[in-house]
């Protein structure tokens, strides 16, 4: 499933419009088709801001293996998808990478916070 397939397939699921995903992202909508038809691809910040409004993980739309909705899943958890296959390495190391540098900035912006209390 390629990318596209995935970001189409979870904004019908949440009954979003092409419209609404584009305006979130500050694109325009023939730009959104764009990343649904697989004739450009999205930035990561763009793909992190399309999973928040879909409400799943960004891992969803990364990951090269497939994946399918669980519509009995009512209660949050995985957010309606199971995967089905592993990630690829080199996709956890940038995850991770990422996942550093905003735990970085976050203890940046705490002692930048702390020294204004003191």
């Amino acid at each position: 499933m390629t990318l596209g397939d995935k970001l189409k397939k979870a904004r019908i699921n949440k009954n979003f419009t092409q419209e609404y995903l584009a305006e979130v992202l500050n694109v325009s909508q023939k730009t959104y088709s764009n990343f649904e038809n697989d004739k450009s691809k999205p930035d990561f910040q763009q793909v992190e801001h399309i999973a928040k409004a879909l409400e799943v993980s960004v891992l969803d739309f990364l990951s090269g293996d497939s994946l399918s909705f669980n519509y009995d899943n009512t209660h949050g958890g995985n957010n309606g998808f199971i995967y089905q296959n592993q990630l690829p390495e080199k996709l956890v190391e940038q995850y991770e990478e990422r996942i550093k540098e905003l735990k970085e900035q976050v203890e940046f912006w705490k002692s930048q916070s702390q020294g204004r209390t003191s």
